[in-house]
């Protein structure tokens, strides 16, 4: 999808509720992506998310 350009359009989410510590496992592979800039892995995480529900995006910084 990033390769595509559509980065930010993809949103990270899960219903994982019975194995609490594979969200952390999830979040850390975005987070260690190395083809993904921090821009792109923040939006991901959470911009994109925080735009499609009219909340405040985190700002670079």
């Amino acid at each position: 999808m990033v390769d595509a350009g559509c980065e930010d359009r993809v949103m990270f989410g899960t219903d994982e509720l019975i194995w609490p510590g594979l969200m952390r496992y999830s979040v850390g592979i975005i987070q260690n992506a190395d083809y993904l800039s921090r821009e792109q892995k923040r939006d991901i995480l959470y911009n994109n998310a925080a735009r499609f529900l009219w909340l405040t995006p985190v700002r670079a910084g």
